[in-house]
């Protein structure tokens, strides 16, 4: 009996599919957490940053300690310029390296916008982009052939320029596609009420 009650479990998770997204409502809309992990190629770049980062940081150190003895005349002004140059290089690879690697998307409803958002690794904010309302032309999900997945995207205006959502079972995804659908519907209807 125990065994029977196994494989069921199994063959009830197989079709149950958990999620890899997270909406979370607040004050002034929502936001939409991908619970993918970074591509690999973010991962390498990231190291090899915090790698040349570090390096160039302590080059930079070293040039401003070393003895004045080692140098004649007006050489000081060029190691402070080499020491500031390699710092500065440092300073934007140790950032990038900090920076997060997980995209969140904000729907903000009180101001009608679309916001792209990466946090660091302290928790910090940075815009990667920002959309109005009024210019995404529509929400609708792109499934895979090869499998029972979707990605629900937004595109902007009538490009081929997409803003990807979130990553899930068609299922999920439905919820949030009409969400969105609706906040958008609603936004353009309050625009145009006030222009007229």
């Amino acid at each position: 009996m125990s065994d029977f009650n196994a494989s069921g479990g199994n063959g009830q998770m197989h079709f149950a599919k958990t999620s890899s997204f997270t909406v979370e409502d607040i004050y002034w809309g929502y936001m939409v957490r991908s619970g993918l992990g970074p591509s690999i190629g973010v991962v390498i770049a990231q190291a090899a940053s915090f790698f040349l980062g570090a390096c160039l940081l302590t080059a930079a150190i070293g040039i401003l300690v070393l003895p004045t003895l080692m140098f004649d005349g007006d050489i000081g002004v060029m190691r402070m310029g080499a020491a500031t140059l390699f710092g500065a290089m440092a300073a934007y690879l140790l950032w990038f390296a900090s920076r997060g690697t997980r995209a969140e998307l904000h729907v903000d409803t009180s101001v009608g916008e679309i916001r792209e958002v990466i946090c660091n690794r302290a928790g910090r904010p940075t815009t990667v982009g920002c959309y109005g309302f009024d210019t995404i032309g529509g929400v609708f999900l792109d499934e895979r052939e090869d499998e029972n997945w979707a990605t629900l995207v937004l595109r902007y205006r009538n490009t081929a320029q997409t803003v990807c959502v979130a990553e899930g079972t068609e299922a999920q995804l439905m919820p949030l596609r009409d969400r969105l659908g609706q906040d958008l519907m609603v936004q353009a209807k309050t625009t145009r009420s006030r222009a007229a």
